[in-house]
């Protein structure tokens, strides 16, 4: 930080910063059935966890209680005492479905965010898969300032490889033979689009013309070349262009031709992936990662296979929250509110277990090494869509009706 700014802000104890989070949302079991779910808040610039809110429908003493009041053990009246008197110690803090437990979190979130932190949320990176950022809007916890949406890239990316193997299938547009729509077809093109948004952070026209130009490139013929939006670093034909020499023949670089008939049928998909509106929220070319990091983090110390109380779900998210803000050094911390003195293999554990984790974050892997990967990655996610399709339908409800 800018040391007039900071001098400014030690000065001014009542000043409110605005900054951007990335929020994402996270559940004890899955598929939707969970009692407890988890809304994290982490701040886009440093990377670490700002607030989070833990969202429990299960409080196990109520629902033993209920039983002993279902069988005729205690009356209503006893009940109702036992219930006033229970409220500060209760596990349960939520009374919705699972589904309602992101946006709750976010509620709850923005609206103490100037109260607990002297914070403005005023831009929130999430995935879009709830109503979160809706009522956050509807919320207005900043009278005068808007809260503004930015989109993930990755799940931006990964909604545009479903939108195309969709209408792979529904329209029947992959098979053998030049120009169809094949699986890996549908991840080259997935992989134009993620390109062409990281390339031009900031310039949505820029991101719109290299978005239809990975398009344009695979229609793109020697009787019909449409390289006119292409970039010279990864189009063959414009490189040639510039160098002053004959482009070769489409058939010996377009590996991932489409045909015309084929390309007509995808450009609704490349109108709606590259609105002004939608780029918009992806300019600053961010991603939900820390959040998915953090999420496996959390449930690495409290398994989704296993059943557990509110308290064990606190802990998990503190421990692990500690851990990924400060690193395993965060124990020590711990260890001192507790009176516990740290000794010397302990203090050597912790320090060593933090160089490692340092050590590999910034490990630099070779092209050979990380292209390696990406290709028995790819080939991995082709071969198992080949054989969906050639299996058909094997499993789902009612499948047997």
């Amino acid at each position: 930080m800018d040391p007039e700014v900071a001098e400014s802000l030690s000065q001014d104890t009542d000043a409110v910063i605005d900054i951007g989070v990335s929020f994402d949302g996270t559940w004890q079991k899955r598929g939707f059935t969970s009692h407890y779910g988890v809304g994290v808040c982490i701040d886009i610039l440093t990377g670490l966890v700002i607030d989070y809110e833990i969202l429990s429908s299960y409080c196990h003493a109520c629902a033993c209680k209920n039983s002993v009041l279902k069988a005729g053990e205690i009356s209503e009246e006893e009940f109702d005492s036992w219930k006033e008197g229970h409220k500060a110690d209760c596990a349960k803090n939520f009374a919705g479905s699972s589904k309602a437990m992101e946006q709750e979190a976010a509620k709850r979130m923005w609206g103490r965010s100037v109260s607990r932190h002297q914070l403005r949320y005023t831009e929130m990176l999430s995935d879009g898969d709830s109503s979160a950022f809706r009522q956050v809007v509807e919320l207005k916890p900043y009278p005068g300032q808007e809260v503004t949406k930015l989109e993930c890239i990755n799940h931006a990316h990964k909604r545009m490889g479903t939108a195309l193997r969709k209408i792979s299938v529904d329209n029947k547009l992959g098979g053998k033979g030049s120009g169809k729509l094949t699986a890996k077809k549908c991840k080259s093109l997935q992989n134009f689009y993620r390109g062409a948004i990281l390339n031009n952070q900031g310039n949505i026209e820029g991101m719109k013309s290299e978005i239809w130009a990975g398009l344009l490139h695979c229609m793109s013929t020697d009787e019909v070349p449409l390289h006119n939006r292409c970039n010279p670093q990864w189009c063959f034909f414009r490189r040639a262009e510039d160098n002053g020499e004959t482009p070769d023949s489409h058939s010996l670089h377009s590996k991932n031709h489409l045909s015309r008939e084929v390309g007509q049928t995808l450009v609704p998909i490349y109108h709606r992936t590259s609105s002004d509106s939608l780029l918009q929220k992806m300019q600053h070319g961010g991603t939900q990662n820390n959040n998915e990091c953090l999420n496996s983090v959390i449930w690495a110390r409290c398994p989704k296979t296993v059943f557990v109380g509110r308290n064990r779900v606190e802990a998990a998210v503190s421990m692990a929250i500690s851990s990924f803000n400060e690193g395993a050094s965060a124990i020590l911390n711990l260890m001192a509110n507790l009176w516990l003195e740290s000794t010397t293999i302990t203090l050597n554990t912790i320090r060593e277990a933090d160089m490692l984790r340092v050590t590999k974050a910034n490990a630099i892997l070779s092209p050979q090494t990380k292209g390696k990967r990406k290709h028995e990655s790819n080939e991995r996610k082709v071969k198992r869509h080949q054989q969906e399709q050639e299996e058909g339908a094997k499993y789902g409800a009612g499948m047997e009706m």
